[in-house]
């Protein structure tokens, strides 16, 4: 590869945006959420191999943590994972995975939840048995 075939650092910062989740919370209230960091992907990769929604949504949610534990503590249980999910996808941090149905059909899906329903309707993964 020449020299001039590298990149410079900032092409890979400005290919790297992603648009802001933001998560009305009240007329009053938007919570922001960028896009986690290299080092916070770093930790949230982590998190998700231990299976630690804390590990992983805190690193998602940044300067915004403190104040979903709040809104966390008056909320069920399925709240946390639910907006986990949603912002791992807005994020584009989930991989993609193409299913065979049972007519011999091909879906292709990134979200854990669509994934799931999709396995429970007989569909496989790609190059299972």
């Amino acid at each position: 590869m020449t020299q001039s075939a590298y990149r410079k650092w900032d092409q890979y910062v400005d290919e790297a945006k992603i648009e802001p989740f933001k998560l009305e919370i009240s007329d009053d209230e938007t919570l922001v959420f960028e896009a986690p960091s290299g080092v916070g992907l770093m930790a949230i990769m982590r998190g998700l191999r231990m299976g630690d929604i804390e590990v992983i949504l805190s690193n998602l949610a940044g300067d915004q943590w403190e104040r979903l534990l709040e809104l966390f503590g008056g909320a069920g249980h399925k709240a946390m994972p639910a907006l986990c999910e949603d912002l791992m996808d807005h994020f584009q941090l989930y991989d993609k995975v193409t299913l065979v149905g049972p007519g011999g059909g091909k879906v292709t899906r990134s979200r854990p939840t669509e994934i799931q329903a999709m396995l429970n309707q007989g569909y496989r993964p790609v190059g299972e048995g």
